[in-house]
């Protein structure tokens, strides 16, 4: 019996066709992948099935779940069947829940609104839930809020919400965009896990390919609100008969052309730098104790160099990151750039301007109502520059990162992902400075997109002479882009050296986790052609 299937769904949103007959189905007990790039269809084809559409869009054609037309319902019925038919796991599990609920009371409420148990029955089976996906009790009472959570564990509080009422469908949209491997490997781990036991059905949205050979029966690729391509997932990734689903292959193996000429001068130097936090107290009377974030990290980084720095979300990359940018004290230890020491509260604006840093989310760190052009320019505070020279510069930083001169008139929502990345770029670039910290600056990004991402910063080294600090948990993109690589764990850098070579024979057994925990797609499905990130 077949558990989903949508029948030639169009839609169209004020009048604008964004789905063009889609058509698929899936079955019980199924992961059924669908990719593509952002903006091809892939969440607004979930979003239908949940009927949870904005304003002014008709959708047309059939969704059937278990022989109900999802399309024919009144929102009333649609309230009966969001949460114990279909269940959704959302991309951003920090804007998903609500920060002043526990997660208790967060995972009890599907059950309590669809009078499947009284309150306290429903916090009981919370409290299973959440034991399920791996938050036992006696770390993680019902109590807790989600600020108080890491991101891999908010997401398995989503995942427990989503699965509370046991719904024959699961839809989970880029659940593990924002993990790092080994979180990331867990949530799939623990899907695999519930579509095996319970028998639902698992949509799984994403952009990774790699993530979809691990995890998927049969797979969709989406373009442009079409569904180009479908079929069992090992058969489709071996044939490929579609231009587009070749394309998203070569860019997800993509390495950029890098000829920036690494020096051997030293740029960045860390010299036995520690952090620590005092922790809340046990007892009244007793000693407050201290997590040591940083415990004593040491290197050097050159002029022109990439150095990619990995680790676990909780291993010190942060705290680490915030005081090479000055923006946190340390208790020990020196940090310099071009031989003038760094320290939180006391840097010049000469040396703040010659390191700038790229955040994961542009959108975030830009001001909504700013326009482009005010917005690359915000660095010049730092170094007071002419108006018309500012207006050619900004320009120019536009030009450079693909962008128009024009788009400076503009505000940030009017552009895409990629393209916030590209003015994020701009305004780093802006002052001209010799070290750019690029903070999971691609990370959000589909495959594409990366790949271009990448390109750019690759030919931005090598024109402006840059040194690059590249902050991620996706070892396919460190690998692709740097020079050397340090892996990070519990504060220490417990290996590095040339990133091929780290790589290929890692020394440190955390070094050989997180590579084992990376999602590949299995060498006999690639051809000849293919390049193995």
């Amino acid at each position: 019996m077949t558990l989903l299937s949508v029948q030639d769904l169009k839609l169209a949103i004020h009048g604008t066709e964004i789905l063009h007959g889609v058509s698929f189905d899936m079955q019980p007990g199924q992961v059924f992948g669908l990719v593509g790039e952002s903006g091809s269809g892939k969440s607004l084809t979930a979003f239908s099935a949940m009927r949870l559409l904005p304003d002014g869009a008709r959708p047309t054609g059939r969704i059937l779940l278990g022989g109900t037309d999802l399309l024919a319902q009144t929102e009333a019925q649609m309230c009966a069947i969001r949460g114990r038919d279909i269940g959704m796991i959302f991309q951003e599990p920090m804007t998903a829940l609500n920060p002043v609920q526990t997660i208790g009371d967060q995972v009890a409420e599907a059950l309590v609104i669809h009078g499947a148990a009284s309150r306290a029955e429903a916090l009981k089976v919370a409290r299973e839930k959440l034991d399920r996906v791996g938050l036992a009790g006696d770390r993680f009472p019902l109590t807790r809020f989600p600020h108080e959570l890491s991101g891999g564990q908010r997401q398995r509080v989503c995942i427990a919400m989503a699965i509370a009422l046991r719904p024959k469908l699961l839809v989970a949209d880029e659940p593990t965009t924002a993990l790092d491997v080994t979180t990331q490997a867990q949530i799939l781990d623990l899907l695999k896990g519930l579509v095996a036991e319970e028998g639902m059905g698992l949509m799984l949205i994403t952009h990774d390919l790699a993530v979809v050979a691990g995890i998927a029966d049969h797979v969709a690729v989406m373009q442009s609100g079409r569904i180009v391509e479908q079929g069992p997932t090992e058969a489709l990734f071996r044939a490929r008969s579609h231009d587009y689903t070749r394309r998203l292959f070569a860019a997800s193996a993509h390495h950029p052309a890098r000829t920036a000429e690494v020096t051997e001068t030293p740029l960045l130097q860390v010299q036995d730098v520690r952090r620590s936090y005092a922790l809340p107290r046990k007892s009244l009377t007793g000693p407050a104790p201290r997590l040591e974030a940083v415990k004593g990290v040491s290197f050097t980084l050159r002029q022109g160099e990439s150095l990619g720095l990995v680790g676990e979300s909780g291993c010190g990359k942060s705290t680490l990151t915030r005081a090479i940018l000055g923006l946190e004290d340390t208790q020990g230890g020196t940090i310099r750039l071009d031989g003038d020491e760094i320290r939180a509260g006391a840097m010049t604006p000469s040396l703040r301007a010659r390191m700038q840093v790229v955040f994961q989310d542009p959108y975030g760190s830009f001001n909504p109502r700013w326009t482009v052009g005010r917005l690359v320019a915000e660095p010049f505070h730092l170094v007071p520059t002419p108006s018309a020279e500012q207006r050619d510069r900004v320009a120019r930083a536009l030009t450079e990162v693909g962008l128009k001169p024009e788009d400076a008139q503009k505000y940030i929502h009017e552009f895409s992902g990629g393209q916030r990345q590209r003015i994020a770029i701009a305004r780093a670039l802006i002052v001209r400075p010799r070290l750019i910290v690029l903070d999971e600056a691609v990370s959000a990004l589909d495959v594409r997109v990366r790949a271009q991402i990448l390109d750019l910063l690759a030919a931005l080294q090598a024109s402006h002479g840059l040194s690059y600090l590249f902050i991620s948990h996706d070892l396919h993109v460190v690998r692709a882009i740097t020079d050397r690589v340090m892996v990070m764990q519990s504060g220490q850098i417990v290996e590095q050296g040339q990133t091929e070579t780290v790589f290929s024979a890692p020394q440190h057994a955390y070094t050989r986790q997180l590579i084992a925990a990376t999602p590949v797609i299995p060498s006999e499905w690639m051809t000849e052609n293919d390049t193995l990130v």
